[in-house]
């Protein structure tokens, strides 16, 4: 199992976390947030620290322009001709004392030797480009005996790893610092990549990459589940629950089959929901609905009529329970359904559509804990209501 902060792997001495409860905000770009390595907490740390060393950079030339590894430019005359460009950082900037700069060294040395993937798009479609590292350093002490570490980074990484393709969230380096391990700080990196769109489906082995740098890290989904996902997912509701930070994820694997739990195996994918405290997506009787929850309510309903034949009024009424944190889960529900019908009609076997489709969405909103019936049984809302269909 991953080895938690107080106790990093290899039994190094731990670094010590900080109370500090108010907001540290960065910006981070989506590449960054994305890359396939396997860091350690620490490592994860000290990225984070370079990535904040480069904030004027990233917010007034990087984002404004919204460069691309195509488009980045922003090299001096001596930096093109090197090659390469140099970063300097004390280490007194990293939140660590002096008493740790030996543990301090030695991950930034593990940090250079560790290839590292990074992603870039090319039209619709996201590729991974590989280097042998983030970076070389050197650390010395200058002539006030003070400790300095001189980062070099190779200028084509520069143009990958400061790059607008996947855009840009805002983390909370507080949040990073209270994390429990690794895969706690890496999905809390990952949530912010796609916490507008509320929801991501991944294939497993893409996840497996973007927590451990490998597709095939763990074996079985048992495995993939008690010994990542399972820490990682508590240790973030603790921090919501201690309001922290305001989101947190939960997650499904997706077996094609339904009522398939196969433990030994990998599923298709994992889908994983966000929930936030600011936009849960209740709303009381009367209040208003935010437009983003109207238009994905509007949507299910057309889908329902129109790819399942629900008559209007049942697909009104349907549609009416949709709460945004329940987008990639319905996402899920359709690819099964989907998979069941197309079955059904190669066996030539007779469904009423619409019947089937109207059972199956009161048990999806039931499994979600709206309390629904039908067919002269009420049909409980979220905000408590009930009505007749």
């Amino acid at each position: 199992m991953e080895q938690v902060y107080q106790q990093p792997p290899g039994g190094q001495q731990s670094f010590p976390q900080t109370n500090q409860q108010e907001k540290q905000l960065i910006a981070i770009l989506g590449v960054q947030g994305l890359s396939y390595q396997n860091y350690s907490v620490v490592e994860l740390k000290i990225v984070l620290q370079i990535i904040k060393h480069a904030q004027k950079a990233i917010l007034g030339y990087v984002i404004p322009y919204r460069l691309t590894s195509q488009t980045f430019n922003g090299f001096t005359a001596e930096q093109r001709a090197a090659g390469h460009t140099d970063v300097i950082m004390k280490l007194s900037e990293f939140p660590y004392g002096a008493h740790h700069y030996p543990q301090l060294r030695d991950a930034i040395k593990r940090i250079e030797s560790h290839p590292i993937q990074l992603p870039f798009k090319q039209g619709d479609q996201t590729y991974y480009r590989k280097f042998s590292c983030l970076f070389k350093s050197e650390i010395y002490q200058d002539r006030h005996k003070n400790w300095m570490v001189n980062f070099r980074f190779d200028n084509n990484v520069i143009r990958f790893f400061y790059n607008y393709d996947k855009g840009v969230s805002y983390i909370d380096l507080n949040a990073i610092n209270q994390c429990r391990s690794a895969s706690s700080i890496k999905l809390y990196l990952i949530m912010n990549c796609w916490a507008v769109k509320g929801f991501t489906i991944s294939k497993t082995a893409h996840i497996q990459q973007l927590m451990h740098g490998r597709e095939d890290y763990y074996k079985t989904w048992s495995a993939l589940d008690s010994r990542c996902l399972t820490f990682a997912c508590k240790d973030l509701k603790r921090l919501y629950r201690n309001r922290i930070i305001d989101q947190y994820i939960t997650y499904k694997p997706f077996f094609l089959e339904e009522g398939e739990k196969v433990k030994h195996h990998l599923p298709e994918h994992i889908t994983f929901t966000l929930h936030d405290r600011r936009t849960s997506g209740e709303t009381a009787e009367g209040a208003e609905v935010s437009s983003e929850l109207r238009g994905q309510r509007s949507k299910l309903k057309l889908r329902l009529q129109c790819n399942y034949d629900v008559s209007e009024k049942k697909a009104e009424q349907l549609s009416g329970y949709l709460r945004l944190d329940m987008i990639g889960d319905l996402e899920d529900f359709f690819l099964r359904k989907d998979y069941y019908i197309a079955s059904c009609r190669r066996s030539n076997k007779k469904m009423n559509m619409g019947g089937y489709m109207t059972t199956a969405m009161i048990g999806f909103f039931g499994r979600q804990r709206a309390v629904i019936s039908w067919d002269g049984l009420s049909v409980a809302s979220p905000s408590g209501t009930s009505c007749n269909v």
